[in-house]
């Protein structure tokens, strides 16, 4: 017997959604070794020449760092890694806070934010961990490939955390179909009263308003999202599911911009008061602004997917499927 006599199903569910948790991170930390990986072999590895002209003059080939589509990947990458790192952190915090915050608003707040966001940190940390580590190895090439290298492990051991503790299209249909509707969207509108709160604060300061509305824009392309699924999905649940993967991902984006906005915002008061590492900090404005740049416009595109609904998507027999 688990636990209290028929309770079991329940005490078990307190087990899983803390695995899932841990399976996020273990898709994060595949993603973070792959990555690092990848730096060094860009900094090493020398093939062609600079766009603008030899980078090196001296040497036969320019390093792989000078390539725009090398540091797209690692741009990507670095992006992805950082900003789930603080995501997992964010939510470890909310675990604290579920238990020893002084109020019991606090405590019920930091609970919610837990449940909604454990589909994400495990659905969209290991989808995005399992990119990092493919685009990790396609930096390496063909050597990527060749097991001697060793990135080709990353990849297949990023790839099991997505199917594991519960596989990521489970992960997205429990975030629509059960987390988004629970204690009447309570969860999803703190969620977005964060955000919101947040980007009312940053855009206020020149130096990080243009962030503040990116990140504004796409969390009212959650809210569009959500406000669509209310609208359509008890018509034709094969809404939700049609739509589940894309809203994940919707809200993964929001959440890791979310994170960016706080680090960058900690990095250049750490820059004004002159602490810490500055080329370290530097680099966290920058990379914060490509991810408001690459990643914050995929939220309105996968807004309009759910949109489309599921009439196309379900329309074939399973005959057809096979239909020369």
């Amino acid at each position: 017997m688990v636990g209290e006599e028929n309770k079991g199903l329940a005490a078990m569910f307190v087990m899983m959604n803390a695995a899932r948790l841990g399976v996020g991170i273990q898709g994060l930390g595949q993603a973070d070794i792959a990555f690092q990986n990848a730096v060094q072999y860009a900094q090493d590895r020398r093939q062609g020449r600079a766009l603008t002209g030899p980078a090196d003059p001296q040497e036969k080939a320019d390093p792989l760092f000078v390539h725009p589509d090398v540091r797209r990947m690692l741009m990507d990458s670095k992006a992805t890694v950082e900003g789930l790192r603080a995501l997992c952190l964010w939510g470890a915090l909310q675990v604290d806070l579920a238990h020893v915050a002084e109020t019991e608003e606090e405590r019920q707040q930091a609970d919610d934010l837990v449940s909604l966001l454990t589909p994400v940190i495990k659905g969209y940390g290991t989808d995005r961990g399992y990119d990092v580590a493919t685009n990790a190895q396609q930096v390496f090439g063909g050597h990527g490939y060749i097991e001697e290298q060793g990135m080709s492990q990353y990849v297949r051991d990023a790839r099991i955390t997505m199917i594991y503790e519960g596989a990521n299209g489970v992960q997205a249909m429990d975030l629509v179909g059960r987390k988004l509707a629970q204690n009447g969207g309570r969860a999803i509108q703190a969620f977005f009263a964060i955000v919101d709160s947040e980007c009312a604060a940053a855009k206020d300061k020149p130096a990080f308003a243009d962030f503040a509305a990116r990140l504004e824009k796409a969390n009212g392309e959650l809210k569009a999202a959500t406000m669509w699924f209310m609208q359509n999905g008890m018509a034709n649940p094969n809404n939700i599911g049609a739509g589940a993967h894309h809203y994940m991902h919707i809200m993964g984006i929001v959440a890791l911009g979310s994170m960016w906005l706080m680090m960058a915002e900690a990095a250049q008061k750490a820059l004004d008061e002159g602490r810490g590492n500055k080329a370290f900090l530097e680099a966290k404005l920058v990379t914060a602004r490509h991810f408001g740049e690459r990643f914050f416009p995929d939220a309105g595109a996968l807004r309009r997917k759910i949109e489309a609904g599921s009439e196309a998507m379900m329309a074939l027999t399973p005959d057809q499927f096979f239909a020369a």
